[in-house]
């Protein structure tokens, strides 16, 4: 099972001790119960003995609870149900944590996520159109160009 808040592992203590004694009361023996709800011996000896590490996880013991209950005459919704609310305030309190914590790392992700679109766009630009990229002309470079092309011209006449 996983593992259960304090305040959890207190009302399923309760729960598991308001069952056996009222089974113990009816004078009714666990395999009884067990063929009766369908649920293995062995659970629920681990429910009674508060060996609550053998137990699956708290979806199914609330099934568990609700069947156990009205197995012996009591109201087993009720029983599961105050189980389950106390599972579900605290999943729902580790949530709203979890994505608090999710917000901070958003940001700085997004700004990788830019980073590298702008990194592979240019990196695709450079490879797609070269001449794009390559050094443009200045006005030094054009007096260099019309030099050297006046020379060739001179040389040809």
């Amino acid at each position: 099972m996983t593992l259960l808040n304090e305040a959890q592992l207190e009302q399923l203590k309760e729960i598991t001790t308001h069952l056996r004694q009222a089974r113990q009361e009816k004078s009714i023996r666990i395999e009884e119960i067990a063929s009766q709800t369908m649920i293995r011996a062995g659970i629920l000896q681990a429910l009674e003995e508060e060996r609550f590490e053998e137990l699956p996880e708290p979806i199914f013991l609330q099934g568990f609870i609700r069947r156990y209950g009205d197995a012996l005459g009591l109201d087993g919704n009720a029983l599961s149900y105050s189980l389950i609310t106390n599972v579900v305030r605290e999943d729902s309190k580790n949530a709203h944590k979890n994505s608090d914590n999710k917000g901070n790392t958003y940001i700085p992700l997004v700004l990788t996520y830019i980073l590298l679109l702008v990194g592979a766009s240019a990196g695709l630009l450079h490879i797609l159109n070269p001449q794009l990229t390559a050094e443009s002309p200045t006005p030094e470079n054009k007096d260099q160009q019309s030099i050297v092309s006046n020379q060739t011209n001179k040389k040809i006449d």
